[in-house]
């Protein structure tokens, strides 16, 4: 009798422990999901990330268009980036912004592929910056002059001149600290966080079906647009292959793996 009193306390004791157990099990799993906005991983996509550190914002965007035969769109280009050397107002800048971006959505007919990518991770945002642009510089045989004269044999499989590329990156001040330049008093100035905040909440509205359609492009560059240019800290546009004379052509994109990234995302339906 007193050996199976034993026993009956032991098994209720172990079952209450097992339980215990499964409750607690249970309860951190509901933290995990709801902490994250019911989602184990809180991360929308692979390069929309951060949250820990968001003083740096990383954007990047590519477009590969249709030169059709000509390279009207270069020339504008150069004759911008020429002019954007002598950029040193705050005022300058928003109009070169303004005006790359609006010769992109001028040429939305023409594009053909597209990536951007978005990081909030203020570590990650710099890493990307700076390898985006060192890739892009390392890839170009004419380190980045877009007016050279040879033309560019890097990567190539033919000679038809059917594409370019435009990339356009920026390094964004997120901190929460007041605008050095702006007048009146430090007080009641906007912090680089006030001003990049309509580019962000513009970037984690988007569904992520819409990330790689044409109307998201454009309303990305149209964000440009309106993003106050004392944010941004770094930027750069490198237009591919980087002579007058050169274009890609449809067996250089499909036929290197490098650019499967790009040549995922078709933007011709």
């Amino acid at each position: 009798m007193n050996i199976f009193l034993f026993l009956l306390i032991g098994t209720g004791a172990f079952l209450l422990l097992l339980l215990i157990l499964m409750a607690v099990f249970a309860g951190g799993l509901y933290l995990a999901k709801t902490g994250n906005q019911g989602r184990i991983d809180g991360g929308r996509r692979s390069f929309l990330t951060g949250r820990q550190d968001d003083h740096a914002l990383f954007f990047g965007i590519q477009l590969v268009i249709q030169v059709f035969g000509g390279d009207e769109l270069r020339s504008r280009l150069a004759r911008l980036i020429e002019a954007e050397d002598e950029t040193d107002s705050a005022a300058e800048k928003r109009r070169f912004i303004k005006s790359v971006a609006s010769l992109l959505i001028e040429n939305q007919y023409a594009w053909e592929y597209g990536y951007w990518d978005f990081q909030s991770d203020a570590d990650t945002a710099i890493s990307n910056f700076n390898q985006w642009r060192n890739e892009i510089e390392a890839s170009m045989a004419t380190e980045g002059d877009e007016l050279g004269g040879e033309v560019d044999r890097l990567h190539r499989f033919s000679d038809q001149k059917e594409f370019l590329i435009v990339s356009l990156m920026m390094l964004i001040d997120n901190r929460e600290e007041p605008v050095e330049d702006d007048v009146g008093d430090v007080q009641f100035r906007p912090t680089y966080a006030q001003l990049t905040q309509p580019f962000r909440l513009l970037v984690d509205n988007l569904q992520e079906s819409e990330y790689f359609r044409p109307a998201t492009f454009k309303q990305l560059l149209h964000g440009l647009q309106s993003l106050d240019p004392r944010a941004i800290e770094r930027d750069g546009i490198y237009v591919y292959p980087g002579t007058e004379q050169d274009g890609l052509s449809s067996m250089d994109l499909i036929g290197d793996e490098g650019w499967k990234y790009l040549t995922d995302h078709s933007l011709r339906y």
